[in-house]
């Protein structure tokens, strides 16, 4: 048999078919002593997964790759350990295969529910981020799914490696080793694969908006799509001052080339007074600030933000800064800019954050919370495969249940229909 890096597409997509036949079968005790196997071998082979990644990231940098890519092909130690420990938390979560949910009793006596089941086939396309190859493997394995994972070229030796450990590690629970596939694969593969409807149900493409377009267009299977973070922080009437700054930093210093981080900072006009301290906060962190006329009539030295800046996912410590009148301005900007990713709202006004949950339209809205919290791991997914910003058939960060669908099931005592 070719090894994954010489077949042509059709094997792969059609041995990824097979196997998730088998995983949608496979014990919960099997998938998790896979998830289990998978965290200690990371474990013994972290010296050789740094030194891959060191040697990607060294070609990288040769070949010129942008600064905010290269943040996220880093594959250290640090990222190693979360992985490990992901890990471990998703082989802890329940088992959403074969759950029966909204099991009522129809008038005719018949005990109707929803069963939860797998998805099938998932093909997931991403640049750099070894750690997807992890994340995304174990998603799709613990919800019953097989996947193959197309890494970019820039992650090429360390997925490689992981791509290892996963047949080791599927290999040890008795379950295909095609179960998660981690192939090196041309442009002319990945197109056929995306034209092959019969064998992949899914495809979640992860990377910049030109990656995801792309996908999108070529793909005749359902892509799940999230083409920018463009996400707005308002800091409302009633907000606490210095809750308020502590939210605008953290949604910007903790990851700030991440695409939950904030872009914007709609500061509602009974706020102006406190504008130069924020902005002057923002600078002693070493953060650009670009602001509207308004904001620069109380703080001259920031630069001054024009129309592109509002739409703009900086993916880089900037932030732009916009007075609004009220709350409803806001909602207006969001509408108008934002990309339905996330949006915050810091205020102590009850109505005001109601209204704002109600009406704004993004995948994750919170109240005198950051941004960083559009995340699996902290929603107790355990990490997420993606965050999606369509509304079909998933939103917002990904976990297990996002990667299955429903049958209906009906349980009755000899009715007839007639």
């Amino acid at each position: 048999m070719l090894p994954n890096d010489t077949m042509p597409h059709t094997p792969i997509a059609g041995r990824a078919r097979a196997a998730a036949g088998a995983l949608a079968k496979a014990p919960t005790t099997s998938k998790n002593h896979c998830l289990k196997t998978l965290a200690g071998l990371l474990e013994e082979n972290k010296r050789s997964l740094i030194a891959a990644n060191r040697r990607d990231m060294e070609k990288a940098e040769k070949d010129g790759i942008a600064d905010a890519l290269l943040n996220r092909l880093t594959f250290d130690e640090d990222k190693i350990d979360g992985r490990i420990a992901s890990l471990e938390k998703i082989a802890r979560l329940p088992d959403p295969v074969g759950q029966i949910k909204q099991m009522t009793r129809t008038e005719n006596g018949l005990l109707a529910g929803r069963m939860r089941v797998p998805l099938g086939v998932i093909l997931m396309i991403y640049e750099a981020r070894p750690h997807v190859t992890v994340n995304a493997g174990a998603f799709a394995l613990k919800s019953g799914n097989a996947i193959i994972c197309k890494g970019g070229s820039e992650a090429a030796g360390c997925n490689a490696l992981l791509g290892e450990l996963w047949e080791k590690a599927l290999d040890s629970a008795g379950l295909p080793p095609e179960a998660v596939q981690v192939p090196h694969l041309s442009h002319e593969d990945v197109d056929l694969l995306l034209n092959s409807p019969d064998e992949i149900d899914l495809v979640i493409p992860r990377g910049g908006k030109k990656l995801i377009e792309t996908v999108a267009e070529r793909s005749k299977i359902p892509v799940i799509k999230h083409y920018e973070g463009v996400c707005n922080i308002y800091v409302g009437r009633g907000a606490d001052r210095s809750e308020a700054l502590n939210i605008v930093l953290d949604s910007k210093l903790l990851m700030p080339a991440v695409c939950n981080a904030a872009e914007t900072v709609l500061i509602d006009s009974s706020q102006q007074h406190w504008i130069p301290e924020l902005t002057n906060a923002l600078v002693e962190n070493g953060i650009e600030v670009r602001g509207c006329e308004k904001i620069r009539e109380r703080a001259p030295h920031v630069k001054p933000a024009c129309e592109a800046d509002w739409r703009t996912e900086y993916l880089d410590k900037i932030y732009s800064l916009r007075v609004v009148g009220g709350l409803e301005e806001a909602m207006n900007h969001i509408a108008t800019y934002g990309s339905g990713h996330t949006d915050v709202i810091i205020t102590e006004n009850y109505s005001d954050a109601r209204r704002f949950l109600r009406e704004v339209d993004s995948s994750v809205v919170l109240v005198n919370a950051s941004t960083m919290f559009c995340d699996g791991e902290s929603l107790g997914m355990g990490a997420e495969i993606g965050i999606s910003t369509d509304r079909f058939h998933a939103r917002g960060p990904m976990g297990l249940e996002e990667l299955t669908t429903y049958k209906h099931v009906i349980w009755g005592e000899g009715q007839v229909y007639g």
